[in-house]
């Protein structure tokens, strides 16, 4: 096996990608590009895309574009799930991406998928074009870093009453009634919107937000994109009735779509969705979720008798610390609420976190992304979050020393002193476009969340972090009106935030999952003794002790306030 071939994935079947002298994203491959006179030829994959395999198979393996590439680039390669932010800079609309770049890593074009002549053609075009006008370049990329230099300014925002109410709107809007979900073709879970949908019916009373929710999951989990034989989602729908997928599946899609289960109800789709997860990208040994398994039509055309004889599709073993850290936070709740889903459920999550955290926290340098990969906001955010739900879960009074830790680790390292919010890398690494700032609404909206959550269990009126969390929201707070329903975790932020807190302090933890079913803004001090207080804002409720009375406690607290 090729040095290539050992430090990067390419396609499963028979290609001749890693002929390619391909870098990985350094420094030493942006100093040859610099001594050199080439430009860089990025290409951003995935373990899992279908596309990226065929693209390994066909252009990169076709015998002119090796030697053109070779001869006339500095071919760098990145995965997706590996370097998010990377992506997020440098995505060209889809995976793979073929993104060509000055030796400073400003783009000059891109594009998806490229066929071999098609690639052939821009290769040589686009080198001569580098060699020969150099001072156009230059001026292309003084007006390119003009446009983006006030885009961080321009995300921030004011909370504006009614936010709430516009971008559940839009989720209304979106929603189709004969198929479910949102939109037409291509059709995604939008597990946030889903969560808005079902968090919202409990908050309003309003069932007909819930039945959004349900028909939406059972439009899901009844047609192609569901993996009817081993169970689990696969990543989208090319169709608008959910009829044909495509293939891959991703461990970052399940973390939502587990608790939307779990909130919908909907027990025997949670029960076999967990299952798949257990059973495929579970590691035993630790209790860690691998990332991906490829797509293979061939495969999930089979039944299951002609599947126990064939090779599974590929799973991408390696453990992402926010994906681990999200489904951990979903599972927490299933096994006291649901039952004995599966082997995962809460005390597997225990496990799960305490094994993710024994490999990726070190106290005061927050958590890594991947093993050998630093971290990233994604990772600290969702890592916060899962230390101060597994606090509430009783797991512990470390769980809250290390949400501190990490909460002041995100402050220190990703915030921004000026405008407020945090930035998606702490700015270690500044090669090419990184060092442009960014602050994504999602970790934004994510770390609001955790952090209101764990200024409820602090009750310290001069603790920042409900502050923080406003600032977090309010640094974004410009972005969700053109976002429509992609906003939807941006508006379960913010409908926190701005509402009374509900906090349950009981030790007993039959009475602590009534009231997180009862509502899904509940947040459990397990410090008490085994009776339940129900406190909403600064009414608090005399001690009761069955889940029936914490459940009558919380309506009456919130109806009261209300």
């Amino acid at each position: 096996m090729s040095e290539a071939a050992e430090e990067f994935h390419f396609s499963p079947r028979p290609n001749r990608a890693s002929e390619i002298n391909w870098h990985a994203w350094s420094k030493e491959a942006f100093d040859e590009a610099r001594s050199t006179g080439r430009p860089i030829l990025l290409s951003i994959s995935a373990v899992w895309c279908h596309w990226c395999h065929v693209m390994d198979e066909t252009t990169y393996s076709h015998p002119s574009v090796i030697d053109l590439i070779n001869r006339d680039y500095v071919p760098v390669r990145v995965d997706n799930d590996v370097r998010p932010d990377i992506n997020q800079r440098y995505n060209m609309g889809g995976w793979p991406t073929t993104a060509f770049l000055t030796a400073s890593g400003d783009i000059l074009t891109g594009a998806t998928y490229m066929p071999p002549d098609q690639m052939a053609s821009a290769l040589v075009r686009i080198a001569s074009y580098y060699r020969t006008s150099q001072a156009e370049i230059a001026s292309r990329v003084l007006e390119a870093r003009k446009r983006t230099a006030s885009g961080i300014a321009r995300s921030a925002g004011e909370l504006a009453p009614g936010l709430v109410d516009e971008i559940l709107d839009a989720v209304r809007s979106s929603y189709d009634e004969e198929y479910g979900g949102f939109g037409g073709a291509p059709k995604f879970p939008q597990t946030e919107a889903l969560l808005l949908l079902l968090e919202q019916s409990v908050v309003r009373a309003d069932d007909s937000l819930r039945g959004m929710a349900i028909h939406s999951l059972e439009k899901m989990t009844g047609g192609g994109t569901y993996d009817h034989v081993e169970g689990g989602f696969f990543r989208y729908s090319t169709t608008q009735d959910w009829s044909v997928p495509h293939f891959e599946k991703m461990l970052e899609d399940h973390a939502g779509l587990v608790q939307a289960l779990a909130l919908a109800g909907m027990k025997d789709e949670l029960q076999k969705t967990v299952g798949y997860l257990d059973r495929v990208l579970r590691d035993p040994k630790t209790g860690l979720y691998a990332g991906s398994q490829d797509a293979d039509e061939h495969y999930y055309a089979m039944d299951a008798e002609e599947r126990a004889q064939a090779t599974a599709p590929y799973v991408d073993r390696r453990v992402y610390t926010s994906w681990n850290a999200a489904l951990a936070i979903a599972l927490l709740p299933i096994f006291p609420i649901h039952g004995e889903v599966a082997p995962a459920g809460a005390d597997g999550a225990a496990r799960t976190l305490d094994s993710l955290f024994k490999r990726a926290y070190r106290r005061g340098d927050g958590m890594l992304h991947a093993e050998g990969v630093g971290g990233q906001l994604s990772d600290q955010v969702w890592s916060l979050w899962a230390a101060v739900r597994a606090y509430q879960h009783g797991l512990g009074d470390r769980w809250m020393e290390i949400a501190l830790d990490l909460a002041a680790h995100i402050e220190e390292q990703y915030a921004d002193p000026e405008l407020g919010g945090y930035l998606d890398h702490s700015g270690k690494d500044e090669l090419g476009r990184l060092g442009e700032r960014i602050k994504p609404l999602v970790e934004n909206s994510v770390a609001a969340m955790a952090l209101v959550e764990l200024d409820i269990l602090l009750g310290d009126p001069s603790a920042p972090h409900r502050e923080r969390a406003r600032r977090a929201l309010e640094s974004v707070a410009a972005l969700p009106r053109s976002y429509g329903l992609m906003a939807a975790v941006f508006a379960r932020a913010l409908d926190r935030l701005g509402r009374d807190p509900i906090k349950v302090t009981t030790k007993n933890r039959e009475l602590a999952h009534a009231a997180l079913a009862a509502h899904p803004y509940a947040v459990i001090d397990p410090s008490g003794d085994q009776r339940a207080v129900v406190c909403v804002g600064t009414i608090c409720l005399a001690p009761v002790s069955t889940p029936g009375a914490v459940r009558d406690a919380i309506k009456e607290a919130t109806t009261t306030r209300a």
